[in-house]
């Protein structure tokens, strides 16, 4: 069976998409989502989203799959570029759309970007409610103490947050000097059913503004995280580091996240390319 999918990256973080009714998609798992975002023997990407088109209640029902073929709840990135897609699809510039994932229905409202391949999008986020506690003690390397060969940079607040997927925020003084790729899955190693860990710092010389690094559950080091944006602009208002707005900057670009009961994201999605793969 052949599959047509497009690709799209939301600020770097890239995902594949495959719209299809639900019955089709029944034969895409776990195991087609390793082999197709395998950037070395598949197309690449960072997750795999499915998207059925024929549900009475929603536009959509997503399911997203991580490159390590583990599901996802949520994506504030993916959902962007699911949400392209289906405007592409629809053959429309703009849309308004109701998206189930595993976390809750959303919103989504795309509007056209600045050029023909990128589109803006704002996204009903949900609240921002408690995470789960690690469920395995921490020892001195993990969060809150470190050694100075092992952490360039140590927590100075924590904050354990669910988008409709786990976030842990860590406060440090200067996110850039955390290596992240080492860092990262030591964080996350307190939670069995694995954690996505952001690294944040009140931007120098911008008020209420962000910079933070990324390690994805089932991903690894990305470029952006739009769940994460949103809990890291939460975790800093209740912190007062900054107001109800936030520019959030991420090495692949940056996303505006308005706190509030109901948390929204904005930022792009940028299609790249029209792909067929084999199941």
């Amino acid at each position: 069976m052949t599959f047509r999918l497009t690709k799209h990256h939301g600020l770097g973080n890239d995902f594949l998409v495959l719209l299809a009714p639900a019955a089709d998609l029944a034969a895409v798992g776990p195991d087609e989502a390793r082999r197709w975002c395998d950037r070395h023997r598949g197309v690449g990407a960072d997750g795999l989203l499915l998207g059925a088109t024929d549900d009475d209640r929603v536009d959509l029902v997503m399911t997203l799959f991580n490159a390590d073929g583990s599901r996802a709840e949520m994506s504030g990135n993916g959902i962007r570029c699911l949400a392209q897609a289906e405007v592409d699809r629809r053959g429309v510039v703009e849309a308004d759309l109701v998206v189930a994932t595993d976390g809750g229905d959303r919103t989504v409202s795309v509007r056209p970007g600045p050029d023909a391949a990128t589109v803006v999008a704002s996204v009903d986020m949900g609240p921002a409610g408690p995470g789960p506690e690690a469920d395995q003690p921490l020892g001195p390397d993990d969060v809150g103490s470190h050694t100075p060969d092992q952490l360039a940079a140590k927590p100075l607040q924590r904050r354990l947050l669910d988008l409709g997927n786990p976030h842990l925020v860590l406060l440090v003084d200067d996110p850039s000097a955390v290596e992240i790729t080492a860092a990262g899955p030591r964080w996350e190693a307190g939670w069995s059913g694995g954690i996505n860990v952001h690294v944040v710092a009140p931007t120098p010389g911008e008020a209420d503004a962000l910079t933070m690094v990324v390690w994805e559950r089932g991903a690894g080091p990305t470029e952006a995280c739009g769940t994460g944006a949103t809990a890291a602009a939460r975790a800093a208002h209740d912190w007062g580091l900054v107001g109800p707005e936030v520019t959030v900057h991420m090495p692949g670009g940056d996303v505006v996240v308005g706190v509030a009961e109901r948390m929204t994201l904005r930022g792009p999605s940028v299609r790249i390319a029209t792909v067929e793969v084999d199941a």
